[in-house]
């Protein structure tokens, strides 16, 4: 939700704001429906990008621990920016509790400019 509050910030910055899970399209629409979302949400479910850019919780000791079997194989909470090029300029892989860094994500796209 905070990026869809800040998704004027985002705009204003010459960014495009994209989410991405591992979960299906019909998912991330109900979810997007609920929460007014006005950006993409992609549908990874093949873990393709995920893994590629190290953000799928893929330990194999996950999958027979029943405290972290809920996560395995799910994408990590991560922000990342990555330029014009592809080059990924900025990732932040943080705690599913913790707050979204969109100060920080702006500052760095500004500094990008």
């Amino acid at each position: 939700m905070a990026f869809q509050l800040d998704l004027p910030k985002f705009e204003a910055a010459n960014a495009q704001v994209l989410g991405v899970s591992v979960d299906f399209n019909a998912a991330n629409t109900e979810f997007a429906n609920k929460l007014g979302l006005k950006f993409p949400l992609l549908s990874d479910t093949r873990r393709v990008m995920t893994r590629a850019y190290g953000l799928l919780n893929d330990d194999p000791a996950a999958a027979s621990d029943a405290k972290r079997i809920a996560g395995y194989l799910r994408a990590k909470r991560s922000w990342v920016i990555i330029d014009k090029e592809g080059i990924v300029r900025y990732v932040n892989v943080n705690d599913p509790r913790g707050v979204m860094p969109n100060d920080e994500l702006l500052e760095v796209l500004a500094k990008l400019r």
